[in-house]
């Protein structure tokens, strides 16, 4: 029996070894913490950035960061309006909650369940197309307004999906066991990717490279237009419940004093010109002037921005999700024809980027 134990024990002491690298990894790069403590970190300003790989919650963590926040400009979008960076503004009191909604009819109650001396006196709102497309977006209100609650990580589901990724070459546990002070979750130690404390997102260095194929970039979305499916469903008609509760929306920040500057976000070139192409979007082609007659009527603006011919494929992330890059031309646009906007624009900080970003390629 005494054999059989020690010879059980010298086979689980390697096995125990890498289940405890990895445990070290995750604990290292605080995927294990709860959410709280990126909380805690923002408010204290000791936080960088955090990018949890195993876990989201992000909507319950940009409410409570934009709570405490108080920011005079708030950005509410998906994540299609995380790349507003704070570096393109001229102000220190800004917030980006991207991620903090998920359809359109959410950013209501996201708006409602705040402190009222926290709400913004600007609102900088990302307007999905898709919101508005009869064949996506089903509304529903227990979804709409549940209830905002941090999750808790599941330690062995973490440990076998992070043994997953290092065997698929994912990340290098070198990198992962590295001190990197302010840096919260395995993304974004690993591939710095994730929010920055002014709640902009970065998909990381490898992601943000315009050496990165552009077929690859692309090859999700052109099949999702192929299959009408997965935000890209055809239809010809907005979706007047959805427009309806748009100016609820409106209704709200009218009644608190808050200005509302919206733009419908840009696809990639060639995923434009092929939804185009199949004829079978037209209800995009009507949103402009759609939500713009419903804007004017409370003062309102909103820029339509679904064709950005100044910008080029490989400045996106995928199809429907522009990079950094795309969000600074389209402040350098807001700073132009914007008049809610335009003076919290900084436009030498968004020129100064795009040089960065052209040097690199």
């Amino acid at each position: 029996m005494k054999k059989f134990i020690k010879a059980a024990a010298v086979f689980m002491l390697p096995v125990l070894l890498i289940i405890g690298v990895f445990f070290a990894a995750l604990w290292r790069t605080g995927e294990l913490g709860d959410t709280k403590s990126v909380y805690e970190a923002e408010q204290n300003g000791t936080m960088t950035q955090f990018g949890f790989a195993y876990r989201d919650n992000t909507r319950a963590l940009k409410h409570e960061i934009a709570s405490a926040k108080a920011a005079d400009l708030l950005v509410l979008s998906t994540s299609r309006g995380m790349q507003f960076r704070g570096e393109f503004f001229a102000t220190d009191s800004f917030y980006n909650a991207g991620g903090g909604i998920a359809f359109a009819t959410q950013a209501q109650y996201f708006l409602e369940t705040m402190p009222k001396e926290s709400l913004p006196t600007h609102l900088l709102l990302v307007l999905d197309q898709y919101f508005y497309n009869e064949d996506w977006a089903n509304i529903d209100d227990n979804r709409d307004t549940e209830p905002y609650e941090y999750t808790k990580p599941g330690t062995w589901y973490m440990l076998r999906r992070s043994m997953e990724d290092y065997l698929d070459g994912k990340y290098s546990l070198l990198s992962a066991l590295s001190e990197k002070s302010g840096v919260y979750g395995l993304s974004a130690a690993v591939r710095g990717a994730g929010f920055y404390a002014d709640g902009s997102y970065s998909y990381g260095a490898e992601l943000e490279n315009p050496a990165r194929s552009v077929d690859e970039k692309l090859a999700d979305s052109l099949n999702r237009i192929s299959l009408s499916t997965n935000r890209f469903e055809y239809g010809d008609t907005v979706n007047a419940v959805v427009l309806e509760r748009t100016g609820q929306l409106l209704d709200f920040c009218k009644q608190n004093n808050i200005a509302v500057t919206a733009i419908i976000p840009p696809y990639a070139p060639t995923v434009w010109r092929t939804m185009q192409q199949s004829g079978q979007y037209t209800y995009i082609e009507k949103l402009g002037e759609t939500l713009t007659q419903l804007f004017d009527g409370y003062g309102y603006e909103v820029f339509d921005y679904t064709s950005m011919d100044d910008t080029a494929d490989a400045q996106y992330i995928d199809g429907f999700h522009g990079g950094s890059s795309v969000y600074a031309q389209i402040c350098l646009r807001l700073a132009e024809s914007s008049q809610l906007l335009s003076s919290y624009i900084d436009t030498d900080a968004c020129n100064a980027f795009l040089q960065k970003y052209k040097a690199a390629l």
